[in-house]
């Protein structure tokens, strides 16, 4: 059904007249570079530079519907020279150099392409582009400005422009309409496609996705993925408009900025069956960057959500199919990692309950209470660049299916918590929620904040370690190392080992400190209710308890503190 939901939204696309949506024959495709031609095919100027710089190594290129088919998109090996493009390509076909060596196939293969396309037409644009090729000295092109970027890896294709007019010459509405009629005249091998189950013009192969060298969805590149001596496309036959919606309308998908969602080499596109406010909130709403914080709809959406309840939009629908296609991408291949569809209302109830999951009080004004996908991965590595290529992928799915979080995701975060000794809000946070949906059956209930109630050992020793820790702080004051950083990971895996010690050693500091009979309550408070003792060993569930025990109660005695000095301030 993949194929077919994709051709019904190019179907709905095409009809919002949107310019980045092309038909037949055509793609949106990047610019790197354009050059000006006077009329009689002059060279004018030096190359204009359409690239917006981004980063090191990474640009914006500015985007045009070109004349496009699937030759160029899949050309490669020894064939690629012959593969030219009409009006618009490489530096290779337009100059017939790269770099410093000549390309003389490539470039007789587009001036023998636009001579067959543009036949005896008297358009300026496609006169001025005949001149150029026949006048043009391939030896002069390192002599041009930016060349060598021209021919690099971030040159991308270069355009023609016609002197005192705006737009490409590939964008004339005469270029385009010469390109429809030599497309209308070309023949296709006829069979049956296994989308429709109808006879029509067969496409040879699927389209590619440049990422890189170019990958497709759906192909045949070895003989041992080949059956019944079919070759390449014969062995999963599309025919060639729908091959053109579905890949069309994929394209569109990776370019959306409010419609697709880059974790790593994890790419995640969505849709609706029909127009819906909530096609471009699921983005914002997982990503919870700077702009979610001012969209007012997606609050509203996020509300209702975690309240289990319809937001209270006139355009809402609940029935609305929402389609969900879950991509690994990166230079050399291209992989569909998973595929999902149900309604706006089942995305909204899994989207409520993975925000519930994750509820846990926040220990200061910064703490994001609705934290994107992106704030939860960090939690897992010391820096960004160590996330899991692989978790970004399985945490999306887990949350859009409503299935357990991937275990990598609780496992990396006790690692953390192991490594540096911190248990910040969002890792508490990540801890609870995937003990709440994947132990659910062994752990009946983590609360968000301090509950005293609560009579789980783990719990409990996590709440007695945070009030030992305050203890040597009231008595101490600020040391180097208190006995969070030196006992943490013992006394959350193995905590018979350490907690005897740590009590004896709090009534030393307990004596010390002017309210050290507030720590001895508290210390009491909580060992009364340790039935059996202190335990030998914590498995990586209870362990997880106790960082979260550790947090609440941590964050209970601080926000007292800072209450009580607010009052002696006040005084």
């Amino acid at each position: 059904m993949i194929f077919q939901n994709l051709i019904a939204y190019y179907d709905r696309l095409i009809k919002t007249d949107k310019e980045d949506v092309p038909h037949l024959g055509f793609s949106r495709e990047e610019i790197g570079f354009s050059i000006t031609l006077s009329r009689s095919g002059q060279l004018l100027g030096e190359p204009r530079d359409l690239r917006k710089k981004l980063a090191a190594n990474k640009y914006e290129f500015f985007q045009s519907t070109v004349p496009y088919t699937n030759a160029v998109n899949v050309r490669s090996g020894k064939g690629a020279a012959t593969t030219a493009n009409f009006m618009v390509d490489k530096a290779d076909y337009i100059f017939g150099m790269s770099g410093k060596a000549a390309k003389k196939q490539q470039r007789q293969s587009f001036a023998a392409l636009v001579k067959d396309v543009a036949g005896q037409s008297d358009d300026p644009g496609v006169l001025a582009v005949k001149a150029f090729l026949a006048d043009w000295t391939p030896a002069d092109s390192p002599e041009l400005e930016f060349w060598e970027e021209i021919c690099g890896t971030h040159g991308k294709w270069v355009a023609f422009e016609l002197e005192g007019e705006t737009g490409f010459i590939h964008e004339r509405p005469a270029v385009q309409s010469l390109w429809q009629q030599y497309l209308a005249k070309k023949e296709y091998r006829q069979g049956v496609s296994l989308v429709t189950g109808s006879d029509g013009d067969i496409q040879d192969q699927y389209a590619q996705f440049k990422f890189g060298s170019g990958a497709s969805l759906v192909s045949f590149n070895e003989n041992a993925y080949e059956s019944y001596n079919k070759k390449r496309g014969d062995n999963a036959p599309i025919h060639v408009i729908d091959e053109f919606k579905s890949s069309t309308a994929l394209k569109y998908l990776f370019r959306s900025k409010s419609q697709r969602l880059t974790i790593g080499d994890a790419v995640t596109v969505f849709w609706t069956e029909r127009n819906s406010p909530i096609e471009t909130l699921l983005g914002p709403l997982l990503k919870q960057d700077d702009t979610a914080a001012d969209n007012q709809k997606l609050a509203e959406f996020l509300l209702a959500a975690k309240k289990g309840k319809e937001p209270h939009w006139k355009d809402y629908e609940g029935d609305v199919r929402f389609y969900i296609l879950g991509f690994s991408l990166n230079k050399a291949r291209l992989a569909l990692r998973f595929c999902h569809d149900c309604s706006v209302d089942e995305l909204k109830d899994r989207i409520g309950q993975h925000f519930r999951d994750l509820e846990m009080e926040t220990s200061s004004d910064r703490d994001l209470e609705n934290p994107g996908i992106w704030h939860l991965l960090k939690e897992t590595v010391r820096e960004t660049k160590d996330i899991s290529p692989l978790l970004g992928g399985a945490l999306m799915r887990s949350i859009l299916e409503g299935k357990e979080y991937p275990l990598h995701l609780y496992n990396g975060v006790l690692g953390r918590i192991r490594a540096d000794q911190r248990i910040t809000y969002l890792r508490a946070a990540i801890l609870k929620a995937v003990l709440v949906r994947n132990f659910k059956d062994i752990i009946k209930e983590v609360p968000m904040s301090l509950n005293k109630e609560k009579k789980d050992t783990a719990y409990l020793l996590g709440r007695l370690f945070a009030v030992l820790e305050k203890a040597q702080l009231d008595a101490l004051g600020k040391v180097n190392a208190t006995i969070k950083d030196r006992f943490y990971g013992a006394a959350s895996a193995t905590p018979a080992s350490v907690f005897p010690r740590l009590i004896r050693l709090s009534q030393h500091h307990i004596a010390k400190a002017d309210y050290g009979y507030i720590s001895d309550n508290n210390i009491a408070e909580i060992t009364e209710n340790l039935d059996k003792g202190f335990p030998a060993h914590l498995n990586l569930q209870e362990q997880g308890l106790f960082a979260i025990g550790y947090y609440q109660q941590r964050n209970d005695l601080w926000r007292k503190k800072q209450t009580e000095d607010k009052g002696e301030e006040n005084e």
